[in-house]
Order: structure tokens, then sequence, then C-alpha cells
């Protein structure tokens, strides 16, 4: 274990974040960073990476639980290993650690053996950044087709970590959903989760599993088994929601996206996800009915685009164009939407609206090859039409 790293400290009360920087100064380390919420920590991370974080789960503006997702999303931190205090106990707060990626996690009030014994875990052999790199190699090897590559990869790792073997096997079930072996898949996560019936992200794969094989009811079962272990957790409430939409129940699909709104009102990636839902499965005019008040103006310009595109294929151009503008509003430069939005325009027979759009995106992108050939054949079709009036002039 490497003592000189630079270890942060996130904790909102003073008191109890110098007890723990006491702890590790007993223990040898000397250089720290501190902050007193979430949102402090990634300023500070921004700066300089930290060795290890260890942060305490209830705090204001950001809490640990939030932290710890933007540190695993970020390419650059995926792998610090990450800690956590807090006061709780309960299941639930495990389980959503374990689902988010901690290494370790310590009830306060923490004593100097907890600790020293959690370090030697999460340094033991460096798991976190080799299973990050694995990751990367395995997405490597599926997206070359290479499947037993893959497999064999993840059996080798695991005889390197086999403390680790319930995530690594979690890693192997996914590979075969990836090559869409479903019933290999569903096998082995059977017993992944017989010896940890409490794994509540691997509940949440089964349901994943049962969706793609079209049972849809064994699905609900299992995501109702993720939310019992981990009923904090909003990607389960989401998958819950996804699974009751295909079940054309949209009454409990709605409450389960409210549930997951009420968890972290704040997150627009959970508006994101429930709208999304919505329109994968063309869905639209449900989701504006259900969410439009709630979540319409967080929505990103993908989102929209998405949305439009859907109602425009319904044929409800004057709607998608609605939709369009409110994404143009947001991103006036993206040439994805703005060739989208010149389609439906070119759909009502504006064309002189759709060339504007069509050269406002080729002004961003002048290589855009099918707004150059939407625009090409919109001069096609406006000189055949004046030569159409020509003709009936002469005549």
């Amino acid at each position: 274990m490497d003592k000189n790293i630079t270890v942060m400290v996130v904790e909102d009360i003073l008191s109890a974040r110098e007890t723990v920087l006491n702890l590790l100064r007993a223990l040898g380390f000397t250089h720290f960073l501190e902050a007193e919420n979430g949102e402090e920590a990634l300023g500070k991370i921004k700066e300089g990476v930290p060795g290890l974080i260890i942060s305490d789960w209830n705090m204001p503006k950001m809490n640990g639980l939030n932290l710890l997702r933007a540190v695993r999303s970020r390419p650059e931190t995926p792998y610090i290993p990450f800690i956590f205090l807090t006061s709780k106990s309960e299941v639930e707060d495990v389980a959503l650690a374990s689902d988010g990626g901690a290494s370790a996690y310590l009830v306060k009030p923490v004593t100097i053996k907890a600790l020293s014994e959690a370090l030697n875990t999460v340094f033991d052999g460096g798991f976190e950044q080799d299973f990050e790199l694995l990751k990367i190699e395995i997405q490597n090897l599926c997206a070359a087709k290479e499947q037993a590559k893959a497999l064999d990869l993840l059996r080798r790792f695991e005889l390197l970590y086999p403390s680790q073997m319930q995530r690594i096997r979690l890693a192997h079930v996914r590979v075969m959903m990836e090559f869409s072996d479903f019933p290999k898949a569903e096998e082995m996560l059977c017993e992944i989760l017989a010896a940890n019936p409490l794994f509540a992200r691997g509940w949440e794969t089964m349901a994943k599993i049962q969706c793609w094989q079209g049972k849809p009811d064994q699905a609900l079962a299992a995501v109702d088994k993720a939310v019992s272990i981990s009923p904090n957790n909003t990607e389960y409430y989401i998958l819950r929601g996804s699974i009751n939409l295909h079940r054309e129940d949209l009454h409990a699909a709605r409450n389960s996206f409210m549930t997951a709104l009420n968890i972290d009102r704040k997150n627009d990636q959970i508006k994101q996800d429930i709208w999304n839902a919505y329109v994968d499965l063309d869905m639209v005019d449900e989701v504006q009915r259900d969410f439009g008040s709630y979540i319409f103006s967080s929505l990103t310009c993908d989102t929209l685009n998405n949305m439009a595109v859907a109602y425009r294929r319904k044929g409800e151009l004057a709607r998608a164009i609605e939709i369009y503008r409110a994404a143009l509003s947001k991103e006036p430069d993206n040439p994805k939407i703005l060739f989208n939005a010149a389609v439906a325009y070119v759909n009502r027979k504006q064309y002189g609206k759709a060339k504007s759009l069509l050269a406002h995106a080729l002004g961003n992108d002048p290589d855009f090859e099918k707004a150059k050939a939407l625009l090409k054949q919109i001069s096609a079709h406006e000189h055949k039409h004046d030569e159409a009036e020509k003709s009936g002039d002469e005549t």
C-alpha cells in the first residue's frame, strides 16, 4: 500500500472529518484533500485526482452516493478506490454502495482497526483499476465478435481475484447477453443469486434477461427483488417502469417512474431515461400527458430529437417541428437536429425552410453527406417544378 498517495476526505461535519484525518495520519498517510460535500469534492478532483476517496453518505448539495456515481462515470477517475462512511447500517445502503461501485463501506464511529482492514482490502492487488481495464478489453473483444476470447479472459481474471468472483461472473453473464446467449446467461446468473440472494445488481440483470426473452412477468418479479433489496436505487424503478410499459400497465409504469423522480428530483438523467422509455415504444402522447409538465424543460437535445423523430414517423409533422424548435433553442448549430427538422419541412412541402436549415447544417458540418443529398433533391424538385410551370405557360 502506497501511503504517499493523496487521500480525499469528504465530510460535512468538521469534527468527524478531523477524526478520519487523524486516523489516517496514525496509519502513516500524510497527503490530504478535504471537502464538505460532493459538489466541492468534484471541483477539487478536476484540479488533481486523488489516490483514494473516503466520503460520508449524507451531505448537503451532493450526497456521497451521487459523488460516487459521478466519480465512476468520469473517464479519468473510474477506478479511484472509494470508501463510504455512514452512521447507517441498513441493508439497502450497503446494496446501493455496492451497486454504485464502492470499494468498501464503514459504519461510524470508525475505529483505526476497521479503517486499516478496509484499506488493506481496497489496495489488495489493485482490483478496481485492473477490473476497469479488463472491461475495456472485454468491450473491444465483444465488438470484434470474439466471445470465446472474452469469456476466457474473464475466467483467467477470476483466478487472480477469487474474492471478487461475484462481480467477475456478472461480467461473464453480460458477455453472454451481448451475444444473445440468454439461456446460458440465465443459468450462470441463477448460480450467482443462489450463492447471494441479496445481490441486487444480479436481480436487475435477471430482469433484463427475462425482458429480452419476452417474459415480462418474470422480468417484473426479478426487478421487484432488486427493489426490495435496494429500495433507494432509481435505476431499478426506471427498469420496473419500462417493464410495465411493455406489459401495457401504464398506471404501474407511471408510479414507478414517479418514485424514481421523488428519490432524486435534481437528477436530470432520470428524466431523460423516463422520457426515452416511452419514446422507444412510440408512446410519445402518453409521456407528454404523464410527464410533460414535470420534465420536458430538462430534456437534452438528443432526447428531444428522438421524440420529434417519433412524431414525424407517425405523420404528426406540426408537433415534430415544434419539438425540433425546442431542441434547436438549446443547440442551434446541431447538424443532426437541423437535418431532421429539414426532413420534416420537406414532408410538409415547405422547401424554403428546409433549404435554410440544411444550409445551416452544412455551414457547421461541410461533410454532412445526407444534408448535401437532401439539398440536391430539393433543388432538383424545384427545377422540375419550374420547368413544368414554364411548359404550362407556353401551352
